[in-house]
């Protein structure tokens, strides 16, 4: 029983491990991802979007409602001579931009991803499981090549949004190189791996797979080179004015108590945490502003939105009943503006 306890611990201050800051994101490096050509080749794959990346359908057909997002790491074209390095994935989102409101909504915030590795070229859809590892904070990591690929989405699966209001979508994810074993030599600087992003909309949560008949793709952003520091590898599938004009969500602070890039978010406090039955959230707003908090499982999967309204400025506090949530590790996510920023924490029972 000690040896269990100490495991339950162990295992709650992972999870609860602050995540390393990556570099600012821009809304030109978002842009260039459906703008320009990819900055290198994928191995053993030779289409379209290996290219460049390519514009789907911005919008599902009528009556339509389910989406989700998914990802794609490859090896280099000319090969990858890095034998101690791993891919780390994290935050798998998808937005979409409402026409009633005009608004960009989240749907799905992978915490959680899965995938198989698949044969580069997709032929004959053959694959086997991926080598996948779960680092502290619950991201992902996973390495690719000898001929596969590896082809990642929520562990959620597909999530619904509202008919016919949508406008186009926004898929973005985070990724950086780590070494497979810290205790060996560091050649991330030699590794070569190529990732992009795309999603599809689908008819429904359950329909089957049918030549494209079911499902059609919102596009597939441009590949381009993990490195050591976090990157995010974006697709959007509305024109480049909208994103310019109305950009989604996007600038998120490296931490959860860290003041988001425009300084308009004092941190996000959850007590306690790990919670139990009732947890409180903190924050102060410097002026009024329009904001929503919500909060997603371990899959992604959105589980209740606190708020979602006008706020006047200064500080406030919000009640959670966790004891409504169930055991596990959630994420909670506020909005303000084009800003998010994130907290992450247990619910025990």
């Amino acid at each position: 029983m000690a040896k269990q306890s100490l495991f339950r611990v162990e295992t709650i201050l992972l999870l609860l491990a602050p995540i390393v800051g990556y570099s600012q994101t821009t809304l030109d490096e978002i842009i260039n991802d459906m703008k320009l050509p990819g900055e290198g080749l994928p191995h053993g794959i030779d289409v379209d979007w290996s290219t460049k990346p390519r514009v789907g359908a911005q919008t599902p057909p009528a009556g339509w409602d389910a989406a989700i997002a998914w990802g794609q790491l490859y090896e280099w074209i000319d090969g990858n001579p890095a034998v101690n390095t791993r891919v780390q994935l994290k935050d798998l989102e998808l937005h979409y931009l409402s026409k009633a409101d005009h608004k960009w909504h989240l749907l799905q915030n992978a915490l959680v991803m899965q995938g198989a590795a698949y044969v580069e070229d997709f032929a004959g859809d053959v694959s086997k499981p991926a080598d996948i590892r779960y680092e502290p904070g619950g991201s992902v990591s996973v390495t690719a090549g000898d001929g596969y690929n590896f082809h990642f989405w929520p562990n959620s699966g597909r999530v619904n949004f509202p008919i016919d209001d949508v406008v186009g979508c926004f898929v973005t994810v985070k990724a950086r190189l780590i070494l497979n074993d810290s205790a060996g030599v560091d050649d991330r600087a030699t590794a070569k791996y190529v990732l992009s992003v795309g999603g599809d909309w689908w008819q429904s949560l359950t329909v089957g797979w049918n030549q494209w008949t079911t499902n059609a793709d919102m596009g597939i952003g441009r590949f381009r080179f993990v490195t050591p520091a976090w990157k995010s590898y974006n697709m959007y599938s509305v024109p480049e004015d909208t994103m310019r004009n109305d950009p989604p969500p996007f600038l998120e602070a490296s931490t959860a108590t860290a003041l988001a890039p425009n300084g308009r978010f004092e941190g996000v406090q959850i007590f306690p945490n790990p919670a139990t039955y009732t947890a409180s959230v903190h924050f102060s707003l410097d002026s009024p502003a329009m904001a929503s908090l919500s909060v997603f499982d371990s899959n992604g999967a959105l589980v209740e939105t606190l708020l979602d309204g006008f706020l006047i400025g200064g500080s406030h506090e919000v009640g959670m009943d966790t004891h409504l949530f169930g055991p596990g590790l959630y994420l909670l996510k506020m909005q303000h503006g084009n800003t998010i920023q994130t907290k992450r924490f247990v619910v025990l029972k």
